[in-house]
């Protein structure tokens, strides 16, 4: 080996060792920023059942939920139920949220986040308190924008996050993405079920008296029978049939208020649906600034019947005095007119 060669060798083993040096001491002199990996209410664990009023402050408004004896309710609709297994999921959540990683302390640098203080005009961050009994704060947070888990091997997804009386900001935990839902996802959506196959009979009368009526012979009955198809009409798909039939199945609300609402007889639509086991439901549907509302009246149709007798008033106690607004599609097959399901029948050639 000539000297040349030999000291070329020896220079680049010492840079080699004087970048491991170098690389070394700083990971020993890192230190992560106080509180990295530590749970941002580290009590509220123990006290999640103390909770008794939820806060959403956001920018589509404000949401309240307030438990009274073990039932939620949402005050900006009109004290409706809510969903106890998503307000249950969204406390506990708080309280395993975690501080993943310390982000900036600057204020001019909130909104790249969605963490601006709620009273900033272009604010587009939500603030989540939770109060006891007694109104204390048990927790008071301000949750931003949503960071996605990215590709394997990469930066770990959350949702970025600052606890109201602090500057620092930070990437937590994901379980506090449940804040970005809409209002109704806070509500028990569902109005009534029943499904197609529990359905006898179903009459649609239209103002000025345009009626569709279905039925079926039996529970076993695999379509429903359009009666009074007029002379020279057909249906255009018997399957349809089964859609209409079936249109209180998993019926959910979008909006829903304490009444009353102006069901006026002209643009008012009356639905009735009796099941096998002797339920009958009318519904009455309306339209209002082009948004379908509609109220729910349940019975046991058959005398006697204790059975069909529980389950309506299983369902007036949850929606008796309620008038609601149901997407366009649900609307639609409640409201349906004969000439809906009908075409011509063609001649033969």
């Amino acid at each position: 080996m000539s000297p040349r060669t030999f000291t070329f060798i020896a220079v680049a083993t010492a840079i080699a060792f004087a970048l491991a040096a170098f690389s070394l001491g700083r990971d020993r002199g890192y230190q992560p920023v106080a509180g990295t990996g530590d749970k941002v209410f580290p009590d509220l664990l123990a006290r999640v059942n103390d909770v008794t009023r939820l806060v959403v402050d956001g920018p589509n408004g404000k949401i309240t939920l307030t438990k009274d004896e073990n039932k939620w309710a949402l005050k900006e609709s009109d004290g409706y139920a809510g969903r106890t297994i998503k307000i249950r999921r969204a406390i506990l959540g708080l309280a395993q949220l975690r501080l993943l990683e310390a982000k900036t302390r600057k204020k001019e640098n909130y909104s790249k986040l969605g963490l601006q203080d709620r009273d900033a005009k272009t604010a587009r961050s939500k603030r989540v308190r939770l109060f006891d009994a007694k109104d204390v704060v048990l927790a008071d947070l301000l949750v931003g924008a949503v960071r996605k888990a990215p590709q394997k091997g990469k930066a770990s997804g959350g949702v970025y996050v600052r606890r109201a009386s602090e500057a620092q900001t930070w990437l937590g935990s994901d379980n506090a993405s449940d804040f970005d839902s809409e209002k109704k996802d806070w509500l028990e959506r569902k109005i009534i079920d029943i499904k197609a196959a529990q359905v006898k009979r179903m009459v649609i009368i239209h103002p000025g008296g345009e009626t569709l009526t279905l039925s079926k012979a039996s529970p076993e009955t695999p379509q429903f029978t359009l009666e009074n198809i007029p002379q020279g009409k057909k249906l255009i798909d018997p399957a349809s049939l089964s859609t209409v039939g079936g249109g209180l199945a998993d019926l959910q609300l979008d909006v829903v208020r304490n009444g009353p609402v102006p069901f006026v007889a002209a643009r008012t639509i009356t639905t009735d649906v009796t099941t096998f086991d002797g339920l009958s439901v009318r519904m009455l549907t309306t339209q209002i600034d082009g948004n379908t509302w509609m109220t729910l009246d349940a019975t046991g149709a058959t005398p006697g019947d204790a059975s069909a007798s529980d389950k309506a008033s299983a369902i007036m106690k949850r929606t008796g005095g309620w008038v609601y607004q149901i997407s366009k599609y649900a609307a639609s097959n409640l409201t349906k007119k004969p000439g809906e399901l009908m075409e011509d029948i063609k001649p033969k050639s």
